[in-house]
């Protein structure tokens, strides 16, 4: 039975300055000489680029120490392009989705802050009882 339990893979870098140079690629990859995009580069894209199986796969390597900020810098040039789409006008509705799944919003929130007070007002209870309703007093009953 324990040979039928799955263990995690073994690291795929173990330098952060390969790592970076993989990323790097990817960009590289990913835009002409002049600058301009020859496709968008993508979360999914960058992962599948440095051999992983998934994005999330890739985002186990932003938790560690050395490998935080590359992959955090990778995902801002990401976020980067599609600000610079959105920033262009043109039917920009999936830059905007995009972005909102890296945790953005386009929505404004109000936050009030204050003390709120709150007034109780006496009231009169009536309960059915018999058929008829009777008044309950101060006690209850």
């Amino acid at each position: 039975m324990k040979d039928d339990v799955r263990r995690g893979a073994a690291p795929k870098y173990s330098d952060p300055e390969e790592f970076q140079e993989k990323i790097d690629d990817y960009f590289d990859s990913i835009i002409k000489r002049n600058g301009e995009w020859i496709k968008p580069p993508t979360v999914s894209g960058l992962a599948l680029h440095l051999g992983f199986v998934d994005r999330r796969s890739m985002y186990h390597y932003r938790d560690k120490d050395n490998f935080y900020a590359p992959v955090k810098r990778a995902i801002a040039m990401i976020e980067m392009y599609h600000e610079e789409k959105i920033a262009e006008g043109k039917n920009c509705a999936g830059n905007i989705f995009a972005l909102k799944n890296f945790g953005w919003s386009d929505r404004q929130e109000v936050v009030q802050k204050g003390e709120t007070t709150i007034e109780w007002k006496e009231t009169k209870t009536y309960e059915k009882g018999k058929g008829k309703l009777k008044k309950l007093d101060e006690t209850g009953t």
